[in-house]
């Protein structure tokens, strides 16, 4: 963290910058099997962070420093230990809402510190020294909170009670309360006040002035005169407000690595809002999310109850949540029409494991994982300019990328694999990949628009664990966006023209349309 105590003494000496301070947050330390470039921009986790994790304190959004947060989730701990404290946290934030507050009012006061050290030194017309005081004395407040606030926790949130209590027992709090005691009493002044008739003061006079001598920054008019006559005659001409920033910069240093300390709590305390912030966003839309099971046993199964995608809770109407239950290795081929909720299914599945590992609420009703080595997830292929191959060429890199970051007992997500080529082609890779990830013993959920295809797959079964689920539809044959065991027998691409206007009837008006448009648009000679 040096960089960050560099920082901070330039921003207690004359004012930091906003970004200087967010690159040093969007650091994570953690230690993790999961490599965030594998499935960070596939899950849209940026786009989680600012749209389904933002906190509301007092009717305000609270800034998080999204970049950090970002980092957290895509780097979960390796240790379910880690795992199991963070839990504990949220589940006691959950059953004790006054612990929540003083929180949130921690949060408020240390984004409010940083916000001073950003704030610069306006030079003559600010005072320097006052702003400096200022920052110290919100230092010593929030050292007293933490001491104070969180002394009923029996979470990891008593850390923060034990962290104030070692530093209020520290020679540099001692320091800190002196100076701050001294500037704001360092002598005691008694008047005595004339009013006149009309209750106007007519004068006043000095009754009684005293220092406050036990103080140990005081010292006695003789010896400040003393101090001056000897640095004068060493050959040095300090000011008083000089030698005053001098002091109060030291005892800044005294704390520096407390502050340090304050504002990686800060970014702790942040992970936990995000966390309450998604639940609350989920129960407004009267859905819920829970703390998961995970286990790092061989024969552990995923069973997600009420499954649902996070970002659908910003659509008007709310998701219809999925029930999913899949064996540990198990691949899933997934199979349906358009438009019917694979993709977003898929994401769900990916943001839950993730979630889950990093210790975080999921976006379902109840939720037991097997403890996973990593994450792959290749669901957005969109066109590229710099692209070099053709969509087969893309898709079989796709594919080769997925194996030479994989590890075994890892979770795959695809969306339509192999259909950048035609079906017999397709068909013939979407084989290999299936065997050979059947060697790797990863969990797969794999989604395909070759019907024929899956429903031979599921009649020879040619790697072990193959499963299926396919979109349930209505009496109509609509979807209903949830999901049930089988393969799907029709990709409803006839309906889904007509919904879309895609018809022979249709096209062919717009092409009289077109023709109609031409001739009346040709100039008469």
């Amino acid at each position: 963290m040096r960089g960050l105590a560099q920082a901070l003494t330039f921003a207690f000496a004359s004012g930091g910058t906003a970004e200087s301070f967010d690159k040093l947050f969007a650091r994570a330390s953690e230690e993790s099997d999961f490599a965030p470039d594998c499935f960070a921009k596939e899950l849209f986790l940026k786009e989680l962070v600012a749209r389904c994790m933002q906190p509301e304190l007092g009717h305000e959004k609270f800034p998080l420093h999204r970049a950090h947060l970002v980092s957290v989730l895509s780097r979960p701990p390796r240790d379910l230990a880690s795992i199991t404290f963070r839990h504990g946290i949220l589940r006691e934030l959950e059953a004790a809402p006054e612990l929540c507050k003083r929180l949130e009012r921690l949060a408020q006061k240390l984004r409010l510190l940083q916000l001073k050290l950003e704030a610069p030194d306006r030079g003559k017309r600010y005072d320097a020294i006052g702003r400096r005081l200022d920052i110290l004395r919100d230092i010593r407040d929030l050292i007293d909170e933490l001491a104070t606030s969180f002394a009923s926790a029996g979470s990891g949130l008593l850390r923060l009670h034990a962290f104030g209590k070692e530093q209020r027992a520290s020679e540099s709090y001692e320091n800190l309360v002196n100076l701050l005691d001294h500037e704001g009493n360092r002598a005691l002044v008694e008047l005595r006040v004339r009013v006149g008739y009309d209750g106007e003061m007519r004068a006043f006079e000095i009754v009684r002035a005293s220092e406050h001598a036990s103080n140990p920054f005081y010292r006695t008019p003789l010896g400040r005169f003393l101090t001056k006559l000897r640095l004068w005659l060493s050959g040095y001409g300090f000011r008083e407000a000089e030698l005053v920033g001098r002091l109060i910069n030291s005892v800044f240093d005294g704390v520096q690595s407390t502050v340090t300390t304050l504002f990686q709590l800060l970014a702790d305390i942040e992970f936990y809002l995000g966390n309450l912030a998604l639940r609350a966003l989920a129960r407004s839309r009267g859905l819920d999310v829970c703390l998961p099971v995970l286990s790092a046993a061989p024969n552990a199964d995923s069973e997600l109850s009420d499954l649902y995608n996070p970002f659908l809770l910003l659509e008007e109407r709310a998701p219809k949540p999925a029930q999913i239950r899949a064996s540990r290795q198990a691949m899933v081929i997934i199979t349906g029409p358009n438009s019917g909720g694979k993709t977003r299914l898929l994401q769900a599945l990916g943001l839950a494991q993730l979630l889950a590992q990093a210790g975080c609420y999921v976006p379902a009703r109840s939720a037991r994982l097997p403890l996973r080595h990593g994450l792959f997830v290749s669901l957005s292929q969109e066109p590229s300019a710099e692209a070099r191959e053709g969509r087969l060429g893309t898709e079989l890199i796709r594919i080769r990328t997925m194996f030479e970051q994989l590890s075994p007992d890892s979770l795959v997500i695809l969306d339509e694999l192999c259909s950048g080529t035609n079906p017999s082609e397709g068909e013939e890779i979407f084989e290999l990949v299936v065997g050979l990830l059947a060697e790797l013993e990863p969990q797969a959920f794999i989604t395909t628009h070759f019907l024929q295809f899956a429903k031979r797959l599921e009649a020879e079964r040619p790697a072990p664990r193959l499963e299926f689920l396919q979109v349930e539809l209505d009496t109509d044959h609509q979807p209903t966006y949830g999901f049930v065991p089988g393969v799907a027998t029709t990709s409803l691409a006839q309906r889904t023209a007509e919904r879309l206007g895609v018809t022979r009837e249709a096209l062919h008006d717009l092409v009289l349309r077109a023709k109609k448009g031409q001739r009346s648009s040709t100039p008469v000679e």
